[in-house]
């Protein structure tokens, strides 16, 4: 039997070491290794580490397993964690499975990318195991993160960043085009609790003349599920699928 125990959660709206707050969330294997990370770095903030700056020229991005085009000459502005669905629909029973957009909400992690860089490709995978919060505008536990876009698609192809909640960083609307893409790492998390068709694509996207502010490219980073079964069989004529990703802005 799985058991419930109190933790801590980053404190990623000040430029701190990572600290836990409250919160009672069940034990997995996921929280496990996060709560090891994160205890790793208040050991190294005892013990006289250098305070963390939220310096966004310091965060990396993860290569792709077939690399992706760089961001040569922009500015990284933005580092976010989503957390939502993959909608698909389904012709028949036969069919495969179309993609149609998503709809998630983004929660700023760009402080955790330029100074708690191991805790960022673990986050995906354990915001798959929680739901979204109820309320609209709460943090994302049990990382305790702050909204900063909601995500959603005007058309089939067009996805949509936008920077409207109260928290949001100032960075407009981004209508956005897939340019290129990489199957994501074959160890990624293949859905909640381990149950699921894989994580989604790796993604470069750029923006179109239609974006309201600077924004000139995304990447959608370190996926965790997502995926469609290979076939529409026993599925509804519309479905969504959890998943989870890493999202970077620049300009």
């Amino acid at each position: 039997m799985k058991s419930l125990f109190t933790i801590a959660c980053l404190a990623t709206s000040v430029l701190a070491a990572p600290a836990p707050p409250k919160g009672t969330f069940e034990w997995t294997p996921t929280l496990a290794g996060y709560m090891d990370v994160v205890f790793s770095y208040i050991q190294a903030a005892k013990a006289g580490a250098p305070s963390p700056t939220c310096d966004l020229s310091k965060a990396a991005m993860p290569v792709a397993p077939t690399p992706l085009p760089t961001p040569a000459g922009l500015t990284l502005d933005h580092v976010a964690l989503g957390r939502g669905v993959q909608n698909y629909t389904c012709a028949n029973a036969t069919a495969t499975p179309a993609a149609v957009g998503a709809v998630a909400r983004f929660y700023n992690v760009s402080c955790v990318a330029s100074d708690w860089p191991d805790l960022l490709p673990i986050m995906p995978n354990l915001a798959l195991q929680y739901p979204l919060p109820a309320a609209p505008d709460a943090p994302l536990e049990p990382s305790n993160l702050v909204l900063s876009t909601h995500h959603f698609f005007s058309n089939s192809t067009t996805p949509v960043f936008a920077f409207d909640a109260p928290t949001s960083p100032d960075l407009g609307r981004v209508f956005a085009q897939k340019a290129n893409s990489s199957e994501a790492p074959t160890n990624s998390v293949i859905g909640p609790n381990g149950q699921g068709n894989g994580a989604v694509a790796w993604l470069y996207l750029t923006s179109r003349a239609t974006t309201v502010g600077d924004i000139k490219a995304v990447y959608r980073l370190n996926t965790a599920g997502g995926n469609p079964p290979a076939t529409c069989q026993g599925q509804d004529s519309a479905f969504s699928v959890d998943y989870s990703a890493v999202y970077w802005f620049y300009s």
